[in-house]
């Protein structure tokens, strides 16, 4: 039983990890947003850098965690109430933030999906003659007058 306890206390740690990281992710998923919204696309991309970094430590932790979230059932059914409820409250912060989180990369999708649309509308259509004049090159076969 004091095995399966260490366990838990082991998994419960794990997931406050987690939580934590995610904690992170969602600061950098709100400031990569505003930056989108502000056409800083260069700022949005090293801030997506630091999110991909929080991004691998939650990966680290679930490889470590993930034979003891196997277990859990047995596990459950060993430990204290109050260990159980600590469970609880963290799975219910995780299932919360993880919510947020995806919202916030919805309006991401949403803000940069119409950014895009209007560069779209805004670029006129370049024919290949057009590049050519732009850069001076003649077309292939044609010689200098």
């Amino acid at each position: 039983m004091a095995e399966k306890r260490s366990e838990a206390d082991s998994l419960l740690a794990g997931l406050r990890e987690q939580l934590e990281a995610y904690r992170k992710v969602e600061a950098y998923s709100t400031d990569e947003l505003n930056l989108v919204r502000e056409a800083e696309l260069e700022k949005a991309t090293a801030v997506l850098a630091k999110k991909q970094e929080a991004l691998a430590t939650v990966a680290t932790v679930e490889a470590r965690i993930a034979p003891l979230k196997a277990k859990w059932p047995e596990m459950k059914a060993l430990v204290p109430a109050d260990i159980r409820l600590s469970f609880q409250e963290v799975l219910g912060g995780l299932s919360a933030l993880l919510e947020r989180l995806i919202a916030l990369e919805r309006e991401t999708e949403e803000v940069l999906t119409g950014q895009i649309a209007v560069v779209r509308k805004a670029a006129p259509a370049i024919s290949a003659e057009g590049v050519r004049k732009a850069y001076g090159v003649r077309p292939e076969g044609k010689k200098k007058d």
